[in-house]
């Protein structure tokens, strides 16, 4: 290039300063105050008009060129040669830490590309050199950048100086300013460096759409070097990327996107370790699973994460938006923190995953799914919180209040979802703490808003109105907050069935599931069925208009007509609202003739209409027991003449399972036409019966009934065969709910034919009214009693809709005593074991039967009934006879503050049902119903207790008995049933050899308490008392055992019950059994006066079954009053004497207790058997425990019983052989030994006590 051609880059020269004006200042004003100012123009005018007055320069500076000076001209090829020398000269005089320093210096200020860079550097200046003279010719300027370098070898640079090279110039040896630290950038942005390089294939990155989590990079082995124990895994396929790797002495720099890149490139002086950079780092993934609830995570379906894809899913599906990022999914804690965000989003997100847990957490629980064993047994606990999470959030607009609808909706109402179809019953359990804890004052009225705001979509609307209808369910107590809620009720009705309020925009249409609601909360009390009444006159818009002229469609507006009466019905079951038959007589005529026609055909609206003509129909029959009275008079139902139409209509019905409901529900309705007609009829309504017969007769005889009753028999026969204790502990609902329904219709069929004989007092029945398979009756009622179900219905875990479909069977045995009692094949005494059975099986609502069956058997049992039977009675019982206990029997059963309604209602019932519905099992013993097996004696309980017992406070004034007259009526009883039970082997009724023995306790205890001055007044020495406990007591001794004939029909259960079991009943769980057990030894010691009765029930409890205490009370305790315990080894009260001889005594206490009543030779009959038999069990190792056999306590307890003993009670025990299998050795044939045995006694005697031992002992075994 020419040296006359101007410079590229010209000179810049700074434009000279004017002088400075300074700022004039306005005078001050008179008053002290600035002038004021009229803001006519703006701020900007006035500042362009100053602008116009103020003088502007118009000479234009002049541009001059300036030409390079001496001092920037270069030699073009010089510099390069000195400044080579000068980079020799420095890295020279570096030292090896110096250089190292500068090497780490470079790659941390330009890059691990440094070195690229240099070698391009490099080849430019190769080429330069070649393309020098070509670029002067043609004129061309070329640029280049160069950095100073005083490393050679590497060609790195050490410094910041820079030259840039126009053309083969040297313009700057000095830092450019681009490149310097000005002094006016911030002191964040001093340290950054800028770096010109031209882009490589690796600076390009192609982002996916959907980016993963960091990957590992592909690591290439070195082969091994000379290792012949290495063995080659194949080779590598694939093609390596090119990858430049850094000369040895340079340190690997980190992973771009890595925390130690970040703080080398945005935190250089900050130390790796450094606190407050801390939060870049990773959290560490687990090592191991870990089998706590905390660290299973979710996704956003609900599903558990497995720990193995936790750490390795992409960031994209939205899973890492927690404390812990690198892991994917959500805790349960994750989970319910975000519940709470403030970010509507977010909320609403993890209440759905609430929800889908829940789901999963019920399926869980219920065995249906596998997985998630971190929360197996913590699923009631989650649903607490759960629960807790979705009320806090129900009141919220959009999408998070309707997740918390979901989420209450799945922990209410999803939870179990078989349970909605279960009514009759409260589903209240202990277990259930989700809902016993739900804060209902918050709750409802949310709810009662949401229904008339009309917020939530019509699904969530609906799904609100199951999780009101799940809670009426749930127990009275919740039914009746229900009512209380203020609008709950009112909006519900108005959003649901009265559809005419809903927006114009909304196509709503009445809900069904509305008067279902109203139906529950009506069979949840009284009170709420009254409060229901305001309500009745709106639901009369579904029968005033029938389904054929609705303008629904015909399917829902049956429904709603059906549901409607069911309602009705319920309420009639109280006597309340009655008075609408005859208020609204015109449409329920009209309604009667749709019914009746063939436009009618739905079986359910059929049979919704026979039950309501059912209800009124037993309302009719006494008007005065109606609320209010008179509401519905007998001369109304006798004029309406539904009973007839019923009948008719059956001819249209087949005998399908699908029709069976429409005839249960007539023969119901016809049954109560008669029983009313029985006591408002002329004649006792004979009229009625011959024309009820005359029109099913023919249907029983050989028609459509016939084909019903005996299939509905045929069907319950194999559903209790089927019903097995497999099923009973997996606890489903369909066979039980199979078994109800034909129950149901077996028991409709009963009634019927009982409501159409005449009075008993007619005399005896000279036919039946018409046929029934009464022998197949008979077997499946007699199947039905003894089933093992009835045994688990007092069992806690008896799951609660099961409870229902028990008390269909059990109306079923209730009529089936009916019919029993009018049969003229049945004797007398079969009915009364009948009777005795099914007591124990009748559930509360049937009170009034159980009072009047009770009263049936109290007067069937005379003394001439008894001696007629050979049953021995005393004849002081019969002074006053067993009427004295009826008052005992029925005072429990209508003094409850609970009375629930029978399934079949009765005029006395609509009166005094406070409930139509079961308690919860829980609460359902303190009814009354049922009975337990150990009934007749219940009176000595109120005996007992007769301070608080609610019978004293209640009996009628005419009732005069004593302590001692209960006592003996109350045991002739339990005579008298066991021995009718044991006759027609009704095993199950029968008392336990444990109940019998603590009832026998329970007499004794009388005088518990009572001052002992006259032993003359003592109830256990009554004679009669005592004949009749020592004949309860004998089948239960081994006596009795052993010389019961073969053909006896009845052996007494052998199964062991436990005492301190049995006792719970009676004393309470807070009472221990041991306690009553001390204060019976210690009456016993007080007033037995060696009483062989009062004797005999002190053994039971010292059995090796039972705690070592009840043992050492006796033995240790009382030892003093074993000497007048003279009870005989068969007169003890057990199946087995083996429960008191094994497992072997092997405390230290109760063998000192036998030894030294052994020594004392105070023991008499089986406690002398027990002591030789533990004493001899730990001295001798061939009839012992060799697992707690001590040699060392069987040569003191030999020694100590031969110096301290006498001869017979040493002989005794060195004779003493017992089986350790087998049948029991008692005395005399225990002390027979075998030679084997006596060789060996020998030998340990030898060893323990020497010659002289020996020779003493020898001779007992030479006899």
């Amino acid at each position: 290039m020419p040296q006359s051609s101007k410079p590229l880059v010209g000179s810049v020269f700074e434009r000279k300063v004017g002088s400075v004006t300074t700022p004039q200042i306005a005078a001050a004003s008179k008053t002290g105050f600035p002038a004021v100012q009229h803001r006519s123009l703006s701020t900007f005018a006035r500042g362009r008009l100053d602008v116009r007055n103020k003088e502007r320069s118009r000479d234009v500076p002049t541009v001059l060129p300036t030409e390079p000076s001496p001092s920037q001209s270069i030699d073009p090829d010089g510099w390069r040669d000195q400044m080579s020398r000068e980079n020799e000269q420095n890295v020279a005089a570096m030292t090896e830490e110096e250089r190292e320093q500068a090497k780490e210096e470079i790659f941390h200020k330009f890059g691990a590309g440094v070195g690229d860079l240099l070698k391009r550097v490099r080849e430019g200046q190769v080429g330069t050199g070649a393309r020098g003279q070509a670029s002067n010719e043609s004129g061309e300027r070329g640029m280049v950048l160069l950095f100073t370098t005083q490393d050679q070898e590497v060609g790195l640079i050490t410094t910041t100086k820079c030259h840039l090279i126009i053309g083969d110039r040297c313009l700057v040896k000095t830092p450019p300013p681009a490149l310097s630290t000005s002094s006016t950038r911030p002191s964040s942005r001093a340290d950054r460096k800028i770096r010109f390089a031209e882009p490589g294939p690796k600076d390009v990155y192609v982002y996916e759409s959907a980016p993963p989590s960091p990957r590992r990079k592909v690591l290439a082995l070195p082969p091994p070097s000379g290792d012949p124990s290495a063995i080659s895994l194949g080779s590598w396929k694939g093609k390596m990327a090119d990858v430049q790797v850094p000369e040895s002495h340079a340190q690997p720099q980190p992973e771009e996107g890595t925390p130690e890149y970040i703080r080398r490139r945005f935190f250089p002086d900050a130390p790796a370790n450094d606190p407050n950079i801390a939060w870049m780092e990773h959290s560490a993934p687990p090592t191991s699973p870990n089998a706590d609830s905390s660290s299973l995570r979710f996704d956003l379906k609900g599903v558990p994460i497995p720990d193995s894809l936790s750490s390795t899913l992409p960031t994209h599906l939205g899973l890492h938006h927690h404390a812990e990022g690198s892991l994917a999914g959500y805790t349960l804690d994750d989970i319910f923190l975000l519940s709470r965000s403030t970010v509507p989003a977010q909320r609403a997100t993890m209440l759905s995953v609430l929800a889908r847990i829940a789901r999963n957490l019920a399926k869980l629980k219920a065995g249906q799914i596998d997985g998630m064993l971190e929360l197996k047994g913590k699923e009631e606990s989650l649903r607490v919180r759960v629960v807790a999470a979705g009320a806090e959030a129900i009141f919220e607009r959009g999408g998070v209040g309707l997740h918390a609808i979901e989420v209450l909706w799945e922990c209410i109402v999803g939870w179990d979802e078989s349970l909605i179809e279960v009514h009759g019953i409260e589903l209240q359990t202990p277990s259930d703490i989700a809902l016993n804890t739900l804060p209902l004052d918050y709750l409802l009225p949310q709810i009662a808003t949401l229904f008339i705001q009309g917020d939530p979509a019509p699904e969530s609307m609906a799904r609100l109105l199951d999780i009101v209808h799940r809670l009426a369910q749930h127990s009275n107590e919740y039914a009746s907050r229900i009512i209380s809620t203020p609008h709950l009720i009112a909006n519900i009705v108005q959003v649901f069935l009265f559809t005419g309020v809903a927006p114009p925009d909304t196509v709503m249409v009445p809900n069904p599931a509305a008067l279902i609601l109203l139906t529950t909360l009506a069979t949840s009390s009284r009170e709420n069925a009254r409060a229901l009444e305001e309500f009745a006159d709106m639901v009369l818009q579904f029968i005033t208009t029938l389904p054929p002229s609705s303008s629904y469609p015909l399917p829902l507006a049956t429904t709603l007509l059906a549901r409607s009466l069911r309602f009705y019905t319920v309420l009639a079951k109280y006597g309340i609202y009655s008075h609408i038959a005859a208020t609204a007589m015109s449409h329920l005529i009209q309604l009667a003739q749709y019914i009746c026609s063939d436009a009618c055909g739905s079986p359910i609206l059929v049979a919704a209409w026979a039950g309501l003509v059912e209800a009124w129909t037993i309302c009719a029959i006494d008007p005065h027991q109606t609320t209010p009275s008179h509401g519905i008079l007998w001369s109304q139902i006798s004029g309406w003449r539904w009973d007839q139409d019923l009948l008719e209509l059956l001819e249209r019905f087949g005998s399908g399972d699908e029709d069976r409901i429409v005839w249960q529900a007539v023969w119901r309705a016809e049954a109560a036409w008669l029983e009313g007609a029985r006591i408002n009829g002329v004649r006792a309504g004979q009229t009625e019966r011959f024309e009820c017969i005359e029109m099913v007769k023919s249907e029983f005889d050989s028609g459509k009934a016939k084909d019903i009753m005996r299939s509905t028999v045929v069907a319950l026969e194999q559903g209790l065969s089927q019903l097995g204790p497999p099923w009973l502990e997996n606890h489903q609902s369909e066979p039980l709910r199979s078994l109800s329904h034909h129950a149901n219709v077996l028991t409709a069929g009963i009634r019927l034919w009982v409501a159409c004989l005449p009075p008993a007092g007619d005399g005896p029945l000279p036919s039946p009214p018409f046929p029934l398979p009464f022998s197949r009756i008979s077997n499946l009622c007699a199947k039905l009693v003894t089933h093992p179900l009835w045994s688990f219905i007092s069992d806690p875990e008896f799951p609660p809709f099961a409870y229902p479909y028990c008390l269909s069977l059990s109306n079923l045995l209730g009529y089936y005593l009916q019919l029993s009692r009018r049969l003229p094949d049945i004797p007398e005494d079969l009915w009364v074991g009948q009777a005795l059975s099914i007591m124990t099986k009748l559930l509360p609502g049937e009170e009034e039967f159980v009072q009047a069956t009770v009263h049936d058997i109290i007067h069937i049992l005379n003394m001439t009934w008894a001696s007629s039977r050979n049953i021995p009675i005393p004849p002081e019982v019969w002074g006053k006879g067993l009427a004295l206990l009826e008052p005992f029997f029925h005072c429990p059963l209508t003094l409850s503050d609970i009375h629930v309604g029978p399934d079949c209602a009765t005029p006395q019932s609509i009166k005094s049902t406070t409930t139509q519905r079961l308690p919860s099992i829980s609460t359902v013993r303190s009814l009354g119903l049922p009975f337990r097996r150990d009934w007749p004696l219940s009176p000595i309980d109120h005996l007992l207790r007769s301070a608080s017992s609610v019978v004293f406070k209640n009996l009628p004034q005419s009732w005069d008995g004593s302590e001692l007259e209960v006592t003996r009526a109350s045991l002739a009883l339990t005579k008298i049933s066991t021995d009718v039970l044991w006759r027609y082997s009704l095993r199950d009724p029968i008392l336990s050899r444990e109940e019998m023995i603590f009832a026998c306790m329970k007499v004794f205890m009388l005088e518990h308490g009572q001052p002992q001055n006259d032993s003359s007044h003592e109830v256990f020495r009554d004679h009669a008392v005592g004949q009749l406990m020592e004949s309860l007591l004998r089948p239960f001794t081994i006596a009795g055992i052993v010389s019961q004939p073969a053909n006896t029909p009845v052996i007494p259960p052998q199964i062991n019950d436990d005492l301190e079991k049995i006792a719970v009943h009676f004393l309470g769980a807070s009472t221990p059994f041991y306690q009553y057990y001390t204060d019976f030894i210690a009456l016993y010691d007080a007033i037995s006066f060696s009483h062989p009765l009062f004797g005999q029930l002190v053994l039971p409890p010292t059995a090796m079954r039972y705690p070592l205490d009840y043992r050492k009370l006796l033995w240790n305790d009382y030892s003093h009053i074993l000497k007048t315990i003279r009870t005989p080894c068969d007169q003890i009260l057990s199946g087995d004497l083996r429960e008191f001889l094994f497992p072997i005594e092997n405390d230290a206490h109760m063998l000192g207790a036998y030894l030294r009543s052994l020594v004392k030779g105070d023991l008499q009959g089986f406690l002398h058997f027990v002591a030789v038999h533990h004493t001899a069990c730990n001295i001798w190792l061939d009839i012992g425990d060799e697992t707690v056999w001590n040699e060392d306590r069987a040569n003191k307890l030999l020694n100590s019983l031969a110096d301290q003993g006498d001869n017979e009670v040493v002989r005794q025990v060195v004779r003493y052989c017992q089986p350790k299998t087998g049948p029991i050795k008692l005395p005399p044939h225990c002390f027979e030994y075998t030679s084997e045995s006596s060789t060996l006694r020998l030998g340990y005697i030898h060893r323990w006590g020497g010659d002289s031992l020996t020779q003493r002992l020898q001779k007992i075994f030479s006899e």
